[in-house]
């Protein structure tokens, strides 16, 4: 797990220019900013007043900081135990969470979103092992921010954004939300799964791929949940052509659908139909 600073700005623009001498009201209406030579009261900004920052690029990125309110986020770390962590305090980190997504969706924030690694704050939330309600909130909503990070298939941020994810180690904590995620998480990874795989990258599919294997060791869990999960779209001809250079990955690959086609539990024969895919074969 990265060491994550408490703030995303270690050194935060307080100046004695924005300090309001009046007991916090604002000095004049014109919004979080008296005039373009003096700095932004940013304590006293308005959510109207940070969103509008967010179209100005040299401000955007404080701007984002304020909005995220990352000390939210913080706060509930050392509540992440079934003693503790209550749904009320769950539902508070979950309305800040929506905010995420919002801003890792947007196509003028994402790019400063991923700049300041705010999803890693979010890998706690997908590395736990606990199964009740206030923790697969958290779970789903996190991995509703890093859907939001690859909505948009096909544009460069993007591909940023799936090295990001893949340099900040998310794969192995994928791994705990398919086992310990409810229905609906497992859903929406799967989803952030296929979204990674719109556009066939040897890393990429090696991450995947690996995560996959290591699933199937587990015969009774394990098995069960990639039968249903597993995109046949990994045995089509791009995605075998693109493991080609990976000759290990391409066995790995092909030793798993003939794992996952044995045995009588769902989707075994479907899964041996893809086993037994001529892409796969030559």
């Amino acid at each position: 797990m990265l060491n994550l600073p408490d703030s995303l700005y270690p050194d935060p623009i307080q100046g004695d220019n924005s300090v309001m001498s009046n007991g916090g009201a604002p000095a004049n209406n014109n919004g979080p900013c008296d005039g373009a030579s003096k700095a932004i009261d940013w304590p006293s900004a308005s959510v109207e007043d940070l969103v509008v920052l967010l179209r100005e690029p040299e401000h955007r990125e404080k701007a984002i900081s304020s909005l995220t309110q990352i000390k939210e986020v913080l706060s509930i770390y050392k509540s992440l135990t079934p003693e503790k962590l209550t749904m009320k305090d769950s539902s508070k980190v979950c309305d800040v969470l929506v905010l995420f997504e919002c801003l890792a969706t947007h196509p003028q924030t994402k790019m400063q979103f991923l700049n300041v690694q705010i999803h890693c704050y979010l890998y706690p939330f997908l590395e736990t092992e606990e199964t009740s309600k206030p923790f697969q909130y958290l779970r789903l909503m996190s991995l509703g921010v890093i859907g939001g990070l690859l909505k948009e298939v096909g544009d460069p941020s993007t591909k940023v954004a799936v090295h990001c994810l893949l340099e900040s180690g998310l794969f192995p904590l994928c791994l705990k939300s398919i086992e310990y995620g409810n229905e609906l998480s497992q859903s929406v990874f799967n989803d952030v799964i296929e979204k990674m795989q719109d556009e066939p990258s040897t890393t990429v599919l090696k991450n995947i791929i690996q995560c996959y294997v290591i699933l199937s060791d587990d015969p009774s869990r394990g098995c069960l949940l990639l039968r249903s999960f597993i995109p046949p779209i990994l045995t089509t001809a791009p995605y075998i052509e693109a493991l080609r250079a990976r000759p290990i990955t391409l066995k790995n690959l092909q030793d798993l659908f003939q794992k996952l086609s044995m045995g009588s539990g769902p989707n075994a024969e479907a899964v041996g139909d893809v086993a037994g895919s001529s892409h796969l074969d030559r």
